[in-house]
């Protein structure tokens, strides 16, 4: 019985010790932790983390600069503005398939329209029901809509929110 009891604390105290072995973190590495030392096969080498990249900024829709004085015909992008509850120019006449730009450019809009704090452009006289040609959505400070006129006429528009606030393109072939 006694061999058999030495035999049975044999096996255990042999279980044990392969287990201490075998468990992650031996002794090795916590020496080499402790003393400074770097060895690759015990310390795997973290792999560099990638820098970020930046997203690429779009580039501002370039417009031609627009003077209500000068009376030309315009073509390919105009660009209109609305400041101080108007439309900066309130008239132009383009050629048909010219690309016309509106953005806002009010910090804070106070005035009619019940105080809303946005603009938009809507084609037609104040209050046309019924379709429009175009029709943006609201626009806050910097926004911007855009429509191509492919069709001779003259076009109205107007602010939605600021009835006084309107607008003609006069589109030529």
């Amino acid at each position: 019985m006694d061999a058999k009891i030495i035999a049975l604390v044999l096996v255990i105290g042999l279980g044990a010790l392969s287990i201490i072995i075998l468990l992650p973190g031996n002794t090795e590495t916590n020496i080499n932790e402790e003393q400074g030392n770097f060895d690759p096969d015990i310390d795997p080498v973290p792999e560099p983390v990638p820098e970020p990249v930046p997203e690429p900024v779009p580039e501002p829709v370039e417009a031609q600069e627009v003077k209500p004085e000068d009376g030309e015909v315009l073509s390919g992008k105009v660009e209109i503005t609305m400041e101080n509850l108007k439309f900066k120019p309130s008239e132009i006449t383009i050629k048909k398939g010219t690309k016309v730009i509106w953005r806002q450019k009010d910090l804070t809009i106070d005035g009619g329209g019940g105080g809303v704090d946005w603009h938009n452009v809507m084609e037609g006289p104040p209050g046309k029901r019924g379709d429009h040609v175009f029709k943006s959505p609201e626009l806050t400070f910097n926004g911007a809509f855009s429509f191509t006129f492919n069709e001779t006429g003259e076009f109205e528009f107007y602010c939605e929110p600021h009835p006084f606030m309107i607008g003609k393109i006069i589109v030529v072939d």
